[in-house]
């Protein structure tokens, strides 16, 4: 029998939270409940690219997005005069809404659903700018997305404060396993043993906080090269370290990147390796946590068969929420109103937008206003805050 390593099993608990006393102190220093979700679901991490993000309305706009769980890409004239402590999720490039090259568009668009347009509050949008505004977001506003969660190819994912192993020495086992950054990808690897009962090795998210919101996609996209092993991929909805997740079990070939679409659909609710034939439908608006694992066990005792104890490694280059199927939205925060003849031009551009009349509108409720605009899509072709 192999011997069990009790600081393992202490530390897989006490990153994950999952020590009562350790959660319960952390929550009472931090004023977190366990329970993260809420009425209006988790963030979305979709980009919003906001123009005159360095005005008083602007910088406010920013600030809702990120805390509604945005992704912003703040376009402004002059790199310079960015803050100096830019916020996680916000990125700053250099775009004028007056004078710009298609090219130079392009890339500043991709990935983009919506965009808000805070102009100086001493000056009205020009025409020519409008212009620009709108061929911009009729060409390239994405009604079809993929969501890339996890991009591993970039160099400045922090797998330590995300993702940490969750092996079988959690229930007595020795198997062993961790995740690390490759060249243009991350790696899921280590040695699956099934002494003293055990047989699986994992990796995981800690929870997301706040949590996510993939209701308006169809499903998870892996990108992966493994050893031909079949893995599985689970979504969790709740907070707590021992609850159902849901699962979808997939066939690798070796050394062979290959692309895995995990509809919604088709995923199993699990508990401890057993179906749960009651198991409410997962709900897309609140998806705590990711895991990728490999086990002896398919489910309700089944066994894995391309299973093979022993040393593993699962390439992973990007996960992505795929198929959604958004209404991208351009919103104009007007503080000084626009010109009927450019409203009118907006009406008959076959684009979908929203007008903020801001001159009597408190800065805070204008930037609220504008940022809830585009989660709802019954305000499309609206002029608000009038």
């Amino acid at each position: 029998m192999a011997k069990w390593d009790v600081s393992r099993f202490l530390n897989t608990v006490s990153y994950f939270g999952a020590i009562p006393v350790f959660s319960d102190i952390q929550r009472w220093l931090t004023g977190v409940s366990e329970d993260r979700s809420t009425t209006d679901g988790g963030r979305t991490l979709e980009i919003i690219l906001v123009f005159g993000s360095m005005g008083e309305i602007g910088a406010l706009v920013v600030q809702q997005l990120l805390k509604s769980g945005y992704r912003v890409r703040a376009a402004v004239s002059d790199l310079s005069l960015t803050p100096f402590s830019v916020p996680a999720n916000v990125e700053y490039v250099q775009r004028s809404l007056e004078n710009c090259d298609e090219s130079h568009t392009e890339r500043v668009m991709e990935g983009v659903r919506s965009m808000i347009v805070c102009p100086d509050p001493q000056s009205s949008l020009s025409a020519a700018a409008l212009a620009n505004l709108i061929t911009a977001a009729s060409t390239y506003l994405h009604t079809t997305t993929k969501l890339q969660l996890f991009d591993f190819a970039r160099p400045d994912v922090n797998l330590q404060a995300t993702w940490g192993a969750v092996d079988d020495v959690v229930m007595g086992g020795v198997s062993e396993s961790a995740i690390r950054l490759g060249t243009g990808y991350a790696v899921f690897s280590g040695n699956v043993s099934i002494d003293n009962s055990g047989g699986f090795a994992s990796v995981r998210t800690r929870n997301f906080d706040p949590s996510l919101n993939l209701s308006n996609y169809r499903g998870i996209e892996l990108r992966v090269k493994g050893d031909g092993q079949r893995y599985k991929f689970f979504i969790r909805t709740e907070a707590r370290w021992d609850g159902v997740g849901y699962a979808y079990s997939f066939d690798t070939n070796a050394g062979e990147w290959m692309t895995i679409s995990i509809p919604f659909g088709d995923l199993v609710p699990i508990f401890r390796a057993k179906t749960v034939s009651d198991a409410a439908p997962i709900d897309l608006t609140q998806i705590c946590s990711f895991q990728l694992m490999l086990s002896k066990f398919e489910y309700d005792q089944a066994l894995n068969p391309r299973f093979s104890p022993g040393l593993f490694s699962l390439q992973i280059e990007s996960i992505s929420a795929d198929g959604g199927q958004i209404t991208p939205q351009l919103v104009i925060i007007d503080s000084i109103s626009l010109p009927a003849d450019l409203v009118a031009k907006l009406q008959t551009a076959n684009l979908a937008y929203s007008i903020v009349r801001a001159e009597n509108l408190d800065p805070q409720m204008a930037a609220m206003i504008a940022v809830k605009s585009i989660a709802q899509p019954e305000t499309v072709g609206q002029i608000l805050g009038h």
